[in-house]
């Protein structure tokens, strides 16, 4: 039997701060409508719009496209064609009406943010559940909130599901010459908040289970060259994801 197209949702971040230009979402929606190699399924690639850098917004968000909900079986509010670049918010929670409420929308999730000081590529092996202590872009923080820690009773750190050693030895062994990094500090403020906020959702449907969500950071530059590198980042760290959970071609789990 051979192997089943995977879904990976992309999901990138609007501009913060001085940056007038967030390069995630440049990066993001370079990204082709599907893609495959020698070893791998046929990936198809859904974007939906850029996240908002505030917290709260992020908290209500993310849930509801990781996951159906009961209010959201409904057919989107009008049709795309399959080479839309990115879902509005409201239709990209409705996109696929028929999922069960506990299976997740997509196979793999990438998140993609900045992290303008850095040179390089950095995947983040872990989130923080507390110490939000910046402000976002509405001017709040998440110092006093304990959502986290007393009703879901959640672990301070949470890892993705991979076997994050083997991604990064193989993301690395496709990118020769590029300065790409794992990282155990996502930043503490919105990429370490957005990353948390999914894999507590995982966490909370099975703890035990395989969350299959990973975080990229992505250098500040947005000319073109930063821009194609970080397409060829970016696909180097999907195919990476696939391959290491036993899903490429032949190797056995199909749908």
């Amino acid at each position: 039997m051979g192997s089943r197209d995977l879904d990976v949702e992309i999901k990138s971040e609007e501009p913060f701060g001085n940056n007038g230009i967030n390069p995630s979402h440049l990066i993001a929606n370079s990204l082709p409508f599907s893609f495959t190699a020698d070893d791998l399924p046929n990936i198809k690639i859904i974007r939906a719009s850029p996240i908002p850098v505030r917290y709260r917004t992020v908290r209500d968000v993310i849930p509801r496209l990781l996951f159906p909900q009961p209010e959201q079986k409904v057919a989107p509010t009008r049709s795309y064609p399959p080479s839309i670049s990115t879902l509005p918010f409201e239709d990209a929670l409705v996109i696929n009406p028929t999922a069960e409420d506990d299976k997740p929308r997509f196979d793999f999730i990438l998140h993609i943010g900045m992290a303008a000081p850095r040179e390089y590529f950095t995947m983040e092996t872990c989130a923080h559940r507390d110490r939000y202590l910046g402000k976002d872009e509405a001017g709040e923080s998440m110092e006093r909130d304990t959502l986290w820690q007393d009703e879901y009773r959640a672990p301070e750190i949470l890892q993705p599901g991979f076997d994050v050693e083997d991604v990064w030895r193989r993301w690395r062994a496709d990118l020769e010459g590029v300065d790409v990094r794992p990282s155990s500090d996502a930043g503490r403020y919105l990429c370490d908040f957005i990353y948390y906020t999914s894999l507590v959702e995982y966490w909370r449907k099975d703890p035990k289970g395989m969350a299959p969500v990973m975080f990229l950071h992505v250098p500040g530059g947005t000319k073109d060259f930063d821009i194609e590198m970080g397409r060829k980042v970016a696909l180097g760290l999907i195919g990476a994801m696939v391959s290491s959970t036993g899903q490429g071609k032949g190797q056995g789990n199909s749908g």
